[in-house]
């Protein structure tokens, strides 16, 4: 760029949206630009010649790259700040005040949306208060491996259901079933295609036994008042040392499948 007059570069300065702010090697303020004066409002007026101790930019002189603002009218504004010494006058410091106020709510507006999403990901579209497929692999993966390192045991239970009437209220009815006969601890998730899988903590595979007995038993009292019965079957495994999330579903649901291709209550277990 060839050499500017004095006007053209002050002019350049005085309309570049960014705001300027000049110090000199005696902490005295020497000049600003008009972005930066919209940034102080009337009070801009008393800044020639000013020292930053005085208080009135304390708040934008600060260390970080990252500075909250609070505007004249009270508009809360977040400026990126860059600094830099001036060549032809030693001692002079240049402080450059970008607003990035937008785009750092736009960012928090993605974050937001993208947290919202994932939430709703963890989560059954018809059953909110069951976790997804999706939410059950997120949380049985922390849980697989503390049961690897401390050895505690873990135990799955897929079930399947089969009703020859109202499919989706037979869904209905064994999740309530499923939230009422499990602890605080255990986790309840629903497949999209309507199997239930239960994250068993602190369950060995014949607790988890246990429990299936006593589902098996209620869902058999629900279906003496019933007018369409309720059948139900279940796959059960246990975590096993080498075992990670997929190793461990994809042993619970072999075990689910071949439950289905007995006859209807039946449970399997995986060997140990």
């Amino acid at each position: 760029m060839k050499d500017l007059s004095h006007s053209t570069a002050l002019s350049l300065l005085q309309s570049h949206p960014i705001a300027m702010l000049l110090i000199d090697g005696n902490d005295k303020i020497q000049g600003f630009n008009n972005a930066f004066a919209a940034l102080l409002g009337e009070a801009a007026a008393t800044l020639q010649g000013a020292s930053p101790a005085d208080g009135l930019v304390t708040s934008l002189l600060g260390p970080g790259t990252l500075i909250n603002w609070i505007m004249p009218d009270g508009d809360e504004r977040w400026l990126t700040v860059e600094a830099c010494t001036v060549d032809t006058d030693p001692g002079m410091t240049a402080r450059f005040y970008q607003d990035v106020t937008e785009k750092l709510r736009l960012r928090n507006e993605r974050d937001s949306l993208q947290a919202a999403l994932k939430e709703q990901a963890l989560r059954n579209e018809q059953l909110p208060g069951l976790l997804s497929r999706y939410g059950i692999e997120v949380s049985l993966e922390p849980l697989v491996s503390r049961s690897r390192r401390y050895d505690s045991p873990l135990s799955l239970v897929c079930i399947s259901i089969d009703s020859s009437h109202d499919r989706d209220k037979a869904v209905t009815k064994i999740s309530y079933l499923l939230k009422d006969q499990t602890r605080w601890a255990d986790l309840v998730g629903c497949t999209d295609g309507h199997d239930f899988i239960l994250i068993l903590q602190e369950t060995t595979q014949g607790s988890a036994l246990q429990l299936v007995d006593k589902l098996a038993t209620r869902i058999t009292q629900m279906n003496n008042s019933a007018e369409h019965p309720i059948h139900a079957c279940y796959g059960i495994t246990e975590c096993r040392k080498n075992d990670d999330v997929d190793s461990m579903l994809d042993r619970a649901e072999a075990a689910l499948t071949d439950a289905r291709q007995s006859d209807s209550g039946t449970v399997i277990a995986t060997e140990a």
